[in-house]
């Protein structure tokens, strides 16, 4: 059974904001609805996922939304419960998210590939709504998700298979200054949206970046020194797509390495650099067209801030690798974001 003694109010005066952006409130609702509507609103604004809840008459909770640069920020709390986002959600659904959990009260447990991540207040944590993954919160618990596009990130797959379920502590380190800044978001959305910052999020995304990298230069299982190498170039590539200039030529400088040596180290992946970097800015533009942030770029722009200078050749290059045209993700994301938006207002 749960203690439920002296919880109710801290969980009413937890940070999420009586304001436009609280989609959940236990207490608008009757004793007996409470559970029930919960789950449906987490449902439709994480992914399907299946809730156990211990069964108790006083349940209390909340869940508010808000955005930075696009990304959709779920501010969550409530009691004990397990979450589990099982195979069968999975093909259900066809979102593919790189979630980020950072834990804001209480502690939590999420266990994905093998592995768990144990958080307190202040650490976070990755996971792939594509993969199965459990989150258990054992007491009463806060936590602000930000639901990241898999193409926000450059890591490839197997990259992301490394660092998820890794607990980034919030105490120490590189990882504390990502801390910080992910909890003043999480703080000033209480007041405020930054929907159409972009800016905050590039920054954001940086710190990030750099977070995973460091992390998996620590976590190498076996240790495997192309692999690391490919990851330190995966991050530079990642962090000079901007550049139209870059190849692998400035990629093997920058790395000591000749061109030989950096074909090498991609050959392991079945790819070649400028795929990479072509694959990796495609990413990048895909993520910005659903971003909407970004909804008064035209297509051109955002192809040349990502490096393609001819705007022919980067629908063609896009419509090959999506099977679609950048102009129908665009449209196709502000249908979605209208459909959510009634769905959530439902």
């Amino acid at each position: 059974m749960l203690n439920l003694q002296g919880i109710e109010s801290e969980v009413h005066s937890a940070a999420i904001p009586e304001d436009v952006n609280l989609l959940y409130d236990s207490y608008e609702l009757r004793s007996r609805d409470r559970i029930p509507v919960w789950n449906d609103v987490v449902w439709r604004n994480y992914v399907p996922l299946q809730i156990k809840i211990a069964p108790h008459d006083d349940f209390v909770g909340k869940v508010a939304l808000t955005q930075l640069g696009g990304v959709r920020v779920v501010t969550s709390g409530s009691r004990a419960q397990c979450i589990t986002r099982t195979p069968k959600l999975i093909a259900q659904d066809n979102e593919e998210y790189l979630m980020l959990g950072l834990q804001l009260k209480g502690s939590a447990i999420i266990e994905q590939h093998a592995r768990q991540a144990q958080l307190e207040s202040g650490d976070f944590v990755f996971w792939d709504t594509r993969r199965p993954y459990t989150i258990n919160f054992p007491n009463d618990w806060e936590m602000a998700v930000f639901q990241f596009p898999r193409s926000a990130f450059t890591f490839s797959p197997k990259s992301v298979d490394l660092f998820t379920a890794l607990t980034f502590h919030g105490q120490k380190g590189v990882t504390q200054i990502a801390s910080r800044l992910l909890m003043g978001i999480a703080d000033e959305a209480r007041y405020q949206t930054f929907e159409h910052d972009t800016p905050l999020l590039e920054h954001t995304l940086g710190i990030l970046t750099f977070c995973i990298g460091h992390k998996l230069t620590d976590y190498e299982l076996p240790p495997n020194y192309n692999d690391a190498l490919l990851r330190r170039i995966s991050i530079y590539i990642g962090a000079n797509l901007q550049n139209p200039q870059l190849s692998a030529i400035e990629v093997a400088q920058a790395h000591g390495l000749s061109l030989s040596q950096l074909y090498r180290v991609f050959r392991s992946q079945r790819s070649t650099v400028g795929d990479f970097i072509r694959q990796r800015r495609l990413d990048r533009i895909k993520f910005e067209l659903i971003n909407p942030a970004s909804r008064h770029w035209t297509i051109a722009a955002l192809a040349h801030k990502w490096g393609f200078l001819d705007t022919p050749h980067f629908n063609r290059v896009f419509k090959a690798q999506y099977k679609i045209t950048p102009q129908q993700v665009q449209n196709q994301a502000t249908t979605d974001r209208k459909l959510r938006i009634d769905k959530s207002g439902a």
